[in-house]
């Protein structure tokens, strides 16, 4: 009896539901409605389900069992001509021949977007690809998206990432953050103004990451030939552990240790010259059996001969490599190396000749301390009497050295301190940075840029065991006159006295070969430029993250300030962006020649067009043009006015970049006030670091060009 009462009390919701909109003209040949459904239907709410099944807002019946499905109605007028009883209730009318009754279906959102799938894979992101709802129901407003980890290594649980996109032509994002290794399921809903659609899926992978460092092994003996290790157990958070290598590596090498790297077999390595080699390779199922491993045991072990140790220069260093594999996709994680020793048992017999072995080396050892000490005595003695000698004759083809003080100041560089340089000072320089090992330093050997002292190279450099992205500039010695020496060294000297900064691209080091000085700089993966002109075409950019970024830049610049270095290449090209979005500003001192060769007058100061030389309250208007850059997703200022004195024209008329759309008054009176023509009365940066506290609206719309002709030589 319940039951009954509660199938009668749907069926009235289902009948009170169905009222109709109202009756309007339509014929078979022009129906009001577009879509027919290829059945026969028997009453307002069997259309109704059909239609609300394929996305429709509206249902609509003719002749009394003709189905129409459509997202706008009434196209032809009204019509009183609704006159045919329906087939399953005759009380209700469902149209006639020439008329439809019009119904509602419930439909807000739009169909799912089409044809959802995975267009570039990386470790910490999925750039994702759509096409949109075949069924709009309106203008597409947004586009939302998550990331839901269904299988991973991680030892802790992965949260849903969102991202959203704006735009109704949007048909692609990147969804940032996700971890290495792991299968995600991506589901993506398309908004209108009404509402959202039903879900689309597609699963796929990240990219595997590197393993977990390994501990270094423990050495349990050694012999003459051999050495016994216990073998530290392996984990990895980035993808299935697949595989443990025992490394072999001879005394004085310093092997290569990236994520990318693998090593050779002990023949190959020796007939290339390797001083590091793979011993051993086991499966992590086989781990039990080889925790104890025994180096040099002369077996072949996973195809790797295990071959005896030669201990002539030396006990060899043994460390041990985890690799994770899926399919093609390899990543290596290394220990670090054995720096303990074990006493290498010897027979009794052989006591008294180890005895008499170790008397002579002490002596021997003794002689040379003497010697150097009396070597090192009269070299300070003879550098001594002829350091006046060198201060005033210095050849003009000594390496990389300056003659006397020098004073003259690159305005496009840093303003030194009034006081003399050291004659040799480019010894000086190599004093304040790393050296680094050339093994240390890969770089691809295509240049990506000529700059003003030599080729720009994009590169890696193995800073504590982890590849750092670089550019290399590949300075000639022999190639430079005088002149160009002492303005590169000038550059050189202002990213060292950069130093270090938390938004700062900082000087890595340099690495110096008999004719050729590489200088390494930090160079994030991507420029906030690149990001900005992604977004224009469907790549997720958190419009949230730009008041913060903006903050970050003005914090580099004003420790650039402090330490009275004037940084002349303000614009979104300059500044780079890390994997977790945070700034690194870059073109200071020699690293501008990295960076793409701008057209700078778009971002150039009024007053600093007739007068060339640079000062802050100039940067600070430079500053105001890429907080507009960033609010106009990558726009080029000006871009009305084709030529550079145009623009220089406009501004002496009183001509400022106009207030965008989604820009907030606070925010606009900012850019303003980097933009007055007295300098004085711009903001400083102390001021312009706490814009983060302002608050902003996102960014809906995109309405100023991108012309590269403009910005770019």
């Amino acid at each position: 009896m319940m039951l009954m009462w509660i199938l009668a009390f749907g069926w009235l919701g289902i009948v009170a539901g169905q009222q109709s909109i109202g009756c309007f003209k339509s014929t078979s040949l022009e129906p009001d409605l577009p879509v027919l459904v290829a059945k026969r239907v028997n009453s307002p709410a069997e259309c109704v389900r059909e239609c609300k099944a394929r996305y429709y807002v509206f249902s609509g019946l003719m002749n009394g069992h003709q189905c129409y499905c459509g997202s706008q109605y009434g196209k032809f007028g009204p019509s009183d001509s609704c006159k045919t009883p329906c087939i399953e209730d005759p009380s209700v009318f469902c149209g006639s021949d020439e008329a439809i009754n019009v119904y509602s279906t419930g439909q807000k959102g739009p169909s799912p977007p089409r044809r959802v799938s995975i267009d570039n894979y990386k470790q910490d992101s999925l750039e994702v690809i759509w096409q949109p709802p075949d069924i709009p129901n309106g203008k597409i407003v947004s586009y939302t998206l998550k990331a839901t980890a269904l299988e991973s290594s991680a030892s802790y649980p992965l949260p849903p990432i969102d991202s959203e996109v704006q735009g109704e032509f949007s048909n692609k994002t990147t969804i940032l953050g996700l971890h290495p290794g792991t299968k995600y399921n991506i589901s993506i809903f398309a908004s209108n103004a009404q509402g959202s659609s039903d879900p689309a899926y597609t699963i796929d992978y990240t990219q595997i990451g590197p393993p977990n460092k390994p501990s270094a092994p423990k050495i349990l003996d050694t012999s003459e030939k051999t050495i016994t290790i216990e073998i530290p157990q392996g984990s990895s958070e980035n993808g299935p552990l697949s595989y443990y290598y025992v490394v072999v590596v001879q005394p004085g090498t310093v092997p290569p240790t990236g994520s990318n790297i693998t090593y050779e077999n002990v023949d190959r390595a020796a007939r290339e010259g390797l001083g590091y080699y793979f011993t051993g390779k086991f499966e992590v199922s086989n781990y039990a059996e080889y925790k104890r491993f025994e180096v040099g045991d002369g077996r072949m072990i996973g195809g790797y001969y295990n071959a005896p140790l030669n201990k002539e220069n030396g006990q060899p260093q043994i460390g041990v490599a985890l690799e994770s594999r899926v399919g093609r996709e390899v990543q290596y994680a290394y220990s670090d190396l054995t720096t303990g020793t074990h006493k290498i048992q010897i027979r009794n017999s052989q006591d008294n000749t180890a005895s008499a072995a170790n008397i002579i080396l002490w002596v021997l050892i003794v002689l040379l301390g003497l010697l150097l000490l009396t070597s090192v005595l009269i070299f300070v003695m003879l550098r001594k009497r002829f350091q006046n000698v060198r201060m005033r004759r210095l050849p003009e083809q000594q390496e990389l050295t300056l003659q006397g003080p020098l004073y003259e100041v690159d305005n496009m560089g840093y303003i030194p301190e009034d006081v003399p340089e050291r004659a040799n000072h480019y010894q000086d320089l190599k004093s304040k940075v790393w050296s680094i090992p050339r093994n240390f330093l890969n770089f691809d050997p295509n240049p990506v840029r000529h700059g003003r002292f030599g080729s720009v190279h994009m590169g890696t450099v193995q800073r504590d065991a982890i590849p750092v992205a670089v550019s290399v500039h590949k300075i000639s010695d022999t190639l430079l006159k005088g002149s160009e020496k002492r303005k590169m060294l000038r550059e050189l000297d202002v990213c060292i006295k950069a130093g270090t900064s938390k938004y700062l691209a900082s000087l890595v080091g340099n690495c110096e070969t008999p004719d050729t000085l590489f200088v390494a700089l930090e160079m994030p993966p991507q420029s906030l430029k690149m990001r900005l002109l992604a977004a224009r075409s469907g790549e997720h950019f958190h419009h949230e993250q730009i008041l913060r970024i903006a903050a970050c830049v003005a914090d580099a610049l004003r420790h650039l300030e402090s330490l009275k270095i004037l940084h002349t290449r303000v614009c979104a090209r300059s500044v780079g962006l890390t994997n977790d979005w945070s700034p690194k500003l870059m073109g200071h001192g020699i690293s501008k020649y990295a960076l793409e060769d701008v057209k700078y007058a778009r971002w150039t100061a009024i007053e600093c067009f007739d007068n060339q030389k640079k000062h802050n309250p100039g940067v600070v208007w430079a500053f105001g043009v890429l907080l507009w850059e960033m609010f106009s997703m990558g726009g080029t200022p000006y871009s009305n006015l084709e030529m550079d004195s145009d623009v220089e024209e406009a501004l002496t008329q009183g001509y400022r970049l106009e207030q965008l759309r989604d820009v907030p008054d606070p925010i606009h009176e900012v850019m303003s006030s980097c933009w007055l023509v007295d300098p004085e009365e711009r903001p400083t940066f102390d001021e312009l670091v706490r814009l983060d506290t302002l608050s902003m609206v996102p960014i809906t719309s995109i309405t100023e060009p991108y012309r590269p002709e403009l910005e770019l030589n």
